[in-house]
């Protein structure tokens, strides 16, 4: 019976497949790294590289995995008695789209909360005003650099904002006819 395995990260150009039953055994790796035909004679392989400590592969190629390509090199592999890759049944969601959707879930309850009058923005605003005059009552002037750079480059970026909303209001005004003033 051939080991399953399942495909825990895809993303362009990269495949890593884990074969859990078969994590630590470096026969079996051994004996799949002779097994695997030379990349060169797989069409879109470009590497394949073993880890038996973690019991995964990882492939290098140039093919569209997460479609007919993948169904194909999965029979492939199968026929040749290497592993049966099935599908995962819970796919992986990258780490920023899952803090993301806490983040959306924690601002929409703040605003149900608040009956709409604080976000999670404003909140944090709040929070940063307030850790600000703790921390200068107790005489904590200074911040560390990073900060200083962070807030200067926020600035400069909010400067060039606004001063591009000054020339478009200039130029608004420009072309506004003037206005007759009542007063003698």
């Amino acid at each position: 019976m051939l080991p399953e395995a399942f495909i825990t990260h895809i993303s362009r150009g990269r495949v890593r497949i884990k074969i859990p039953s078969r994590k630590g055994d470096r026969v079996f790796f051994s004996a799949l790294k002779d097994k695997l035909p030379a990349t060169s004679e797989i069409p879109g392989i470009q590497r394949i590289e073993m880890n038996p400590t973690t019991g995964s592969v990882l492939i290098v190629h140039d093919l569209d995995f997460k479609g007919h390509d993948l169904t194909i090199f999965s029979g492939h592999l199968e026929q040749m008695g290497l592993f049966k890759l099935k599908p995962n049944d819970t796919p992986g969601t990258p780490v920023s789209q899952n803090i993301a959707r806490t983040f959306k879930g924690i601002n929409q309850q703040i605003t149900d909360f608040t009956s709409g009058e604080i976000d999670l923005q404003s909140l944090v605003l709040l929070g940063l005003l307030g850790l600000g005059l703790y921390q200068f009552s107790r005489g904590q002037f200074m911040i560390p650099a990073i900060s200083a750079f962070w807030y200067a480059a926020t600035l400069l970026k909010e400067g060039e904002i606004l001063k591009e909303e000054g020339e478009i209001l200039k130029e608004f005004r420009k072309d506004q006819p003037a206005q007759k003033s009542d007063h003698i």
